[in-house]
């Protein structure tokens, strides 16, 4: 299995770059989507090949700081792609919340609201956590479900304005949400022992990647939504 997380941190930091290579007009929302995968499968692997239990916990928080604001970054991107506007009071609700929700997570260990016990054992020669779920655990489920729906409420008003090519670009957009939205349940509620979202993310923001490729060729990065000074002071 660490050999698995190691390709994927490989593969995470070749689409880091590819990014910065290949996308023209550089967008934050998708730039800082792809550091935060590249986050996450650090923390996977950190994980995996952790020695001891403190180690364990902090390979478990660096992964989940990456997933916390990777779905920001991901509804961001999205928003972008589907030309809605992006208000600089979303982007404080969201940071806050983000940072309240890691806050949250970062009390394995420490406090039994999150987890409230973790123990290591090691599976295939990797190591992984074996959690007893907290009180407060179900708040990253509605964390989650929250940022999916907001991402399919996008992208059904995208092709409810009816812009050109938004029917197309929705349906793609669409699949990449659900793929996500599928992985996550099925993770969520079979025994697994490895983290396909670790993979899932990547097929992700390859697609996204390319999107942004595509999109850069026909409409041009400045009618891509972007701040401006009335919608900032909202």
């Amino acid at each position: 299995m660490t050999v698995g997380y190691v390709i994927a941190l490989v593969m995470a930091l070749g689409l880091l770059v590819a990014y910065a290579m290949v996308v023209r007009g550089k967008d934050i929302w998708l730039g800082l989507l792809f550091v935060c995968v590249t986050v996450v499968n650090l923390g996977y692997l950190l994980l995996s090949v952790a020695s001891n239990l403190p180690m364990a916990i902090l390979a478990n928080d660096v992964a989940y700081l990456g997933s916390v604001f990777l779905s920001m970054c991901m509804l961001f991107s999205i928003v972008r792609l589907c030309g809605s506007p992006l208000r600089r009071w979303h982007v404080i609700l969201a940071m806050v919340v983000g940072v309240l929700m890691f806050a949250l997570v970062a009390t394995s260990g420490l406090l039994p609201w999150y987890y409230a016990d973790v123990q290591l054992e090691t599976v295939d020669g990797a190591t992984r956590l074996v959690k007893t779920y907290g009180v407060l655990h179900p708040v990253y489920t509605v964390y989650l479900l929250g940022y999916f729906g907001l991402m399919i409420a996008t992208i059904i008003r995208s092709v409810q304005g009816k812009r050109p090519g938004s029917q197309k670009l929705a349906g793609v957009l669409a699949g990449v949400v659900c793929g996500n939205i599928l992985v996550w349940l099925f993770e969520k509620f079979l025994p697994l022992e490895f983290e396909f979202l670790a993979v899932t993310y990547i097929f992700s923001e390859l697609i996204l990647l390319l999107l942004y490729w595509m999109m850069q060729d026909y409409v041009l990065v400045r009618d891509i939504p972007k701040f401006t000074p009335a919608e900032q002071r909202q």
